[in-house]
């Protein structure tokens, strides 16, 4: 069951792959300003709701407290529709690596691999850990034939 909103915005996006890049992550414009605007009417309705409401059957006092923890509902609410509304549209894919492709990766961080491998064999923390990983053997290799 889609909304309009999302039909249109599946269109825009369709038409033209416009993405920005937001705390680390890549979002489409329409869909994160959409959702602040959901999340701000929800938090701040709620607390304004609760500002009027709670005065006629809570203290006085309390009145505050009450409205911003109804506001803070409505933050809530607005997280799980937002959730709802706009799924991730990113696909994943996992690649099984090669000590090729190890070497590759390697080689485009600028890292030397024999020297890596000398940091793993001295820390027996890192090296139980790339062991349990079943990365070490690979690793070594890639470290050996580096050095060659």
């Amino acid at each position: 069951m889609e909304t309009e909103m999302v039909r249109k915005e599946q269109q825009a996006t369709t038409t033209k792959k416009e993405y920005i890049e937001i705390l680390g992550d890549t979002v489409v414009p329409v869909r994160i300003l959409s959702a602040i605007v959901i999340s701000i009417c929800l938090s701040i309705g709620g607390y304004f709701l609760g500002k009027s409401f709670f005065p006629k059957i809570a203290e006085a006092k309390m009145v505050g407290s009450y409205s911003l923890l109804l506001g803070i509902a409505g933050s809530v609410l607005g997280l799980i529709i937002c959730a709802n509304l706009f799924k991730p549209s990113r696909i994943l894919t996992e690649e099984e690596t090669s000590s090729e492709g190890l070497e590759e990766i390697l080689l485009s961080m600028q890292v030397d691999p024999k020297a890596e491998y000398e940091l793993i064999k001295d820390d027996p923390v890192t090296k139980k850990e790339m062991e349990e990983l079943g990365i070490l053997e690979t690793f070594k290799r890639s470290g050996g034939r580096k050095q060659q």
